[in-house]
């Protein structure tokens, strides 16, 4: 059967007159309680109904709207208006009543042309698109992902707003309900599609509802994937081999703050609400990092498709996409990925075409910048000199791949510290002979020239013996290079922030040398700010924890503590409970050393710590209370208090049984329990410990709780042992009620301390040891037996004394 549009039978009216909104029900924001706003469909509908839907409507609206947005305009909303006079659906609904397409599916027993069901209550998929996009491409899209993923079509439902969600009442729905049902809808489902065309400048991720779905998929652990119509994957691919500049720059165009929504409205409404909640430097950043782990993900897998076919056909192109991914984990932070690759790599390219290879000596360069990289400058060192002299003698001093060593070499003997006379002047000869080599071989202004020169430039100003000239031709050189790369690349492109970066240190040292020592002044004000620039967008370009990110950061803070000691009003306060905590302790997985971070904490200040807690935002000052909102998130806490919920944990809850009043079970994000036996250096410590890896929550939210560190400090060591003894019941119940966990002694039950965890709500790990992965060994140093934190707090116990008689 077809979809059973009709495409006139219906009403035609396109807006509803009668129709009682959300907002006349005066749910409204600053005026609505969870409770009363409507769940959120999870609903799915079947790829056959929806070609058959574009099939049947397809000459129904004009060419412009065979877009969903036109198609919901001028089909779906009129179509799933029902009224007495319906001549499609006699008696379905009352007189002017409002569905979801979903809807009159579930009523009607709705098939698609392959004869399944066209709606299923649950979708296994949510699709996150861009409403302009012509409904062929959106349907090819979706098509060539389930052949690419090995999706069954027959029982792979996938959330379409337009279909499952009343298009009737949409637009009135207040923010509220975005951040609250619809955020647990994206959990339940648990996994995210998002069709992203063009790849090199995707549509979606300038549409503000796309960027809200992202988003709710991260903070929710949701498994994210992308969809491309077979045409432009085939092109994404190719560009992954032979393009790996054009990938790059298309990830730093990201900028989710300059995202819009066809109503200005909308777009306010939830530009407010990531100002409110994440913030759109965090938020670039989490949109970002996701879109950076698709592609490693995506390249890693092409990959590996290729090695299990290796060729003579496709030996070059698997060379070429190897050595693009080394540099994609290397880009993103993961350089000991990077390594392994590059290792592989150059020992398979020798073999085949000697060590004097052009292609060999471009990966041994990559590998020496991987390993400057990863701080190990002697090696680093090493490599890079073997490989500018093999370039020398192979291709000439004046060759781009020569040059380019030479570049290297410069940079790293810029960063030997104490930097010497000698060594200063070998560098200086080095990058003085690369800039004019580039400038002379692929041009003045060209990127790679640019990114020299900003090198050049800071190296100048960090001679062991200043001069004005020499910071005079390190500000020519900073101004020439940084506007440059702004220019050609945008200022989120990580060429860019180097250069951006580059130039405000060169502004310090130079008010450094004006000001005898003193940092002070106009420049440094000026240095400072630009700092601050990059500090920022390299959070949301590459992420807070990347190595440039923490390059700035460091710089920032190297500046403000030298500034403060300058100060003669200056007293030294006290350190933070991460700081105190990590100078003493570089682990805690045993009774003696929880035993004494305890004494440590005691002697720190257990108020203190309270503080820095509240500040962040995670404990509410008057309630003392761990905070539940979307800003910071904290979802075990949100999962204690009953704002969220796991769909997939609903039957663990049950298993509890009495216990479920007091604790409750959490799973871990799906990536990371997918992931559990990978040793791939960007899962190890993040991907579940086990192939079976729960956590048990206690749902008292008071801030003793938020962690083990600090059980028992304020209600009593009694009370502390008692929650851990009760934690440890109900997990072991639970366990032994699950008919796939083994026997008590095979389960590992684990806390962590904090700051070992950054989660700020205790959780104990719930671990079969019969099925370890590499994780496991990888966290072994923070986690601490739960019956050694009960012996710990057991003596703390002070003894009873005997009744005087």
């Amino acid at each position: 059967m077809g979809s059973g549009l009709g495409g006139q039978c219906c009403a035609t009216e396109v807006e509803p007159k009668n129709e009682l909104t959300i907002v006349e029900k005066g749910l409204v924001p600053g005026r609505v309680s969870v409770d009363e706003l409507p769940e959120c469909p999870t609903h799915g509908v079947s790829l056959a109904f929806l070609q058959d839907f574009g099939r049947e409507n397809e000459h129904n609206v004009s060419e412009e709207d065979f877009t969903i947005g036109g198609l919901c305009t001028h089909i779906i909303k009129p179509f799933t208006k029902i009224t007495t006079a319906s001549a499609c659906f006699p008696g379905l609904g009352k007189e002017q009543e409002c569905l979801s397409y979903a809807e009159i599916g579930f009523r009607t027993d709705l098939r698609d042309s392959r004869g399944s069901r066209a709606f299923h209550v649950l979708a296994k998929h949510f699709v996150s698109h861009a409403w302009r996009y012509n409904f062929q491409t959106f349907l090819a899209a979706l098509q060539n992902w389930m052949l690419q993923s090995g999706s069954n079509q027959d029982v792979t439902y996938l959330w379409v707003d337009a279909f499952v969600v009343n298009q009737h009442s949409a637009n009135d729905l207040p923010m509220e309900w975005w951040s609250t049902r619809f955020a647990q809808a994206v959990c339940d489902i648990g996994s995210t599609i998002l069709i992203s065309v063009p790849w090199q400048d995707p549509l979606p991720l300038k549409r503000v509802w796309v960027i809200w779905e992202i988003f709710c998929s991260h903070q929710m652990g949701a498994r994210f994937d992308i969809a491309m119509p077979a045409e432009a994957m085939t092109d994404f691919r190719e560009a992954l081999i032979n393009s790996f500049d054009t990938v790059q720059t298309a990830l730093s165009k990201v900028d989710v703050g300059l995202s819009v929504a066809y109503h200005k409205s909308h777009q306010d409404m939830v530009h407010r609400e990531i100002n409110r909640t994440i913030g759109f430097t965090k938020l670039n950043e989490m949109v970002s990092l996701r879109m950076n782990r698709w592609l490693i993900e995506a390249a890693s897998g092409q990959l590996r498709s290729m090695k299990e076919n290796a060729s003579e056909e496709n030996w070059r192109e698997r060379m070429q996409l190897q050595d693009n991914l080394a540099r994609m984990l290397r880009e993103s932070g993961n350089v000991v990925g990077a390594e392994v690759s590059f290792t592989e790599l150059l020992a398979e390219l020798e073999d085949k075409l000697g060590k004097d290879d052009v292609t060999a000596l471009s990966c041994l360069n990559q590998l020496a910048v991987t390993l400057q990289k990863a701080n190990r400058k002697d090696e680093a060192l090493k490599r890079h000199r073997s490989c500018l002299e093999r370039r020398r003698q192979t291709l000439g001093d004046d060759h781009e791949d020569t040059l380019q060593s030479t570049s290297n070499l410069a940079v790293l003997l810029s960063t030997q510290r104490p930097l010497t006379v000698e060594t200063f002047e070998e560098a200086r000869m080095l990058y003085s002979r690369a800039v004019k080599g580039r400038e002379t071989s692929i041009g003045a202004d060209h990127p790679r020239t640019l990114y020299t020169l900003s090198n050049f430039a800071k190296f100048l100003s960090e001679a062991p013996e200043p001069s004005t000239e020499l910071l005079e031709e390190s500000e020519r050189a900073n101004e020439q290079a940084a506007s440059k790369l702004v220019e050609e690349l945008s200022q989120g492109h990580p060429l860019s922030l180097a250069a951006l970066h580059n130039q405000a240190c060169c502004w310090l040292e130079q008010a450094r040398f004006e000001g005898k020592g003193l940092l002070k002044g106009p420049l440094v004000d000026k240095a400072l700010a630009q700092l601050r620039t990059v500090y920022k967008l390299r959070i949301e370009k590459l992420g807070k924890e990347h190595p440039d990110t923490i390059l700035t950061e460091r710089k920032l803070n190297e500046v403000s503590l030298r500034q403060m000691s300058e100060d003669s009003n200056f007293a030294e306060g006290p350190s933070t409970w991460q700081d105190s905590f990590q100078s003493r302790f570089d682990k805690c997985n045993n009774a003696a050393l929880f035993k004494q971070a305890r004494a440590h904490l005691r002697s720190f200040g257990l108020e203190k710590v309270q503080e820095e807690l509240v500040k962040v935002g995670f404990v509410d000052r008057d309630a003392g209370d761990l905070t539940t909102g979307f800003q910071p998130f904290n979802f075990f806490a949100r999962i204690a208090n009953n704002d969220q919920h796991q769909r997939v944990a609903a039957h663990d809850q049950l298993l509890l049984g009495q216990s479920s009043i007091h604790y409750a079970i959490v799973h871990n994000k799906p990536e990371c329990d997918d992931n559990w036996h990978s040793s791939d250096p960007s899962w190890l410590g993040k991907a579940s410990m086990s192939e079976r890896h729960r956590f048990l929550i206690p749902r008292n939210l008071h801030w003793e709780w938020f962690n083990v560190i600090t059980f028992g400090l304020i209600s009593g060591p009694e009370e502390g042992v008692n929650m851990l003894e009760g934690m440890k019941e109900a997990a072991l119940h639970w366990a032994q009620q699950m008919e796939d966990w083994p026997s008590a002694s095979r389960i590992g039950l684990y806390l962590v301390v904090w700051p070992l965890t950054t989660v700020p709500h205790a959780h104990l790990h719930i671990v079969d040891l019969n099925r370890v992965g590499p994780s496991f060994e990888r966290l072994s140093k923070k986690m601490l037996p739960i019956d050694h934190a009960i012996e710990v707090l057991k003596g703390e116990i002070p003894p009873r004394e005997d009744p005087v008689m």
